[in-house]
C-alpha cells in the first residue's frame, strides 16, 4: 500500500495491460507484415492517403480564414480539428502509420514480443508505403483542380516554405513534440474500450499537435509534393528545402515515439506481476491502431 492507501498493483496495473496490449498488436503486425507483405504495404500506402485528404481538408478550411483579419485567431483551432480526419480515418478505416508504429514498435521490442531488427524493417517498409500513398494521393488532389484555388493554395505554399526555412533543431524538436502526442493517442485507444472515448482522445491529441505547430513527417510528406505541383508555387519550394525538414522531422518523430514508448514500458513492466492467463484476457488480438 502507499500512503493513499491504494496498493502497488492498483497503480500500476492500468499500465502491464496497456504494455501487454500494445506488445500483442506489435506481434500481430509483425506477423501480417511478414506473411503478407503486400497488403501491409496497401495498409501502409492508405495511411499515407489518409494524411493527405486530411491537410486538404484542413488547408481548405483554414484558407479561408487565415486572410481575415477578424477570423485569422481561428485558422489554427480549425485546422487542428479539420486535420483530425486522418488520424480516425487512420486508426477506424484500419491503416499503417510510420509515427504511431514507432511506439508500437518500441514497447514491442523492451517486451520481447519483436525483435529490435523486425521493428525497423516493419517500420522503414511503413514509411516508403506512407511516402508513396501521401505522393499518390496529393497527385490526385492536384489532378483535380482542388490546387487551383488560390486562397488554399497560398496557404499551402506559405506553410511549405515556412516548415522548409525552420532550423534543423527547431524541426527536430517539434518532431519529437508531436509523435509524442501521436503515440500517446495511440498508447490511449490501446488502453480504452469505449468506442467514443477513443475518438475523442485521438481527436484531441490530434488537435493539440496541429495547433501548436508541431511537425509530422507523413503529413508534411502530402504538404510537400501539394506545394510542388499547385500553379501558385514558388521559387522557396525546392526538393533541398523538404529534405531539410523531412529528415529532422522523423528523426524526431522516431524519439518521440520511442520515449512514450519506453516511459510506459517502464511503468507498465513496475507493477506487480499478475498470472498470464489473466493478463491475455485482456488483449483483443485483431485489434490494430495506428
Amino acid at each position: 500500500m502507499d500512503h493513499w492507501g491504494a496498493s502497488k498493483e492498483s497503480v500500476y496495473y492500468m499500465e502491464q495491460a496497456g504494455v501487454v496490449e500494445v506488445s500483442e498488436i506489435a506481434k500481430k503486425k509483425m506477423h501480417n507484415f511478414i506473411n503478407e507483405p503486400m497488403k501491409f504495404f496497401i495498409y501502409s500506402m492508405m495511411a499515407g492517403v489518409f494524411c493527405g485528404l486530411g491537410m486538404i481538408l484542413a488547408y481548405s478550411a483554414g484558407g479561408s480564414l487565415v486572410n481575415n483579419e477578424f477570423t485569422v485567431g481561428f485558422a489554427k483551432i480549425i485546422f487542428g480539428i479539420s486535420f483530425a480526419l486522418s488520424f480516425t480515418l487512420i486508426v477506424y478505416a484500419g491503416s499503417e502509420l510510420f509515427t504511431g508504429n514507432v511506439g508500437v514498435m518500441t514497447i514491442g521490442v523492451l517486451n520481447r514480443s519483436i525483435t529490435v531488427k523486425d521493428g525497423i524493417k516493419l517500420a522503414c517498409f511503413v514509411y516508403v508505403g506512407n511516402f508513396l500513398g501521401a505522393t499518390v494521393i496529393a497527385l490526385l488532389i492536384g489532378a483535380g483542380g482542388l490546387l487551383d484555388n488560390s486562397v488554399t493554395a497560398n496557404y499551402i505554399v506559405s506553410s511549405s516554405v515556412a516548415k522548409m526555412q525552420l532550423p534543423i533543431m527547431h524541426s527536430f524538436a517539434r518532431g519529437i513534440l508531436c509523435n509524442m502526442m501521436v503515440v500517446l493517442a495511440t498508447w490511449s485507444c490501446a488502453k480504452l474500450k469505449s468506442e467514443p472515448a477513443k475518438m475523442m482522445i485521438l481527436v484531441w491529441c490530434v488537435y493539440g499537435f496541429c495547433t501548436s505547430g508541431f511537425e509530422h513527417s507523413i503529413a508534411n510528406m502530402a504538404l510537400f509534393v501539394m506545394s510542388m505541383i499547385t500553379p501558385f508555387t514558388t521559387s522557396e519550394i525546392s526538393l533541398a528545402g523538404t529534405i531539410s525538414n523531412i529528415i529532422p522531422v522523423t528523426l524526431g518523430n522516431i524519439v518521440g515515439g520511442g520515449a512514450i514508448g519506453a516511459v510506459y514500458y517502464y511503468l507498465g513492466s513496475s507493477s506487480s506481476s499478475k498470472p498470464e492467463s489473466d493478463k491475455m484476457q485482456m488483449v483483443k488480438t485483431d485489434s490494430l491502431y495506428m
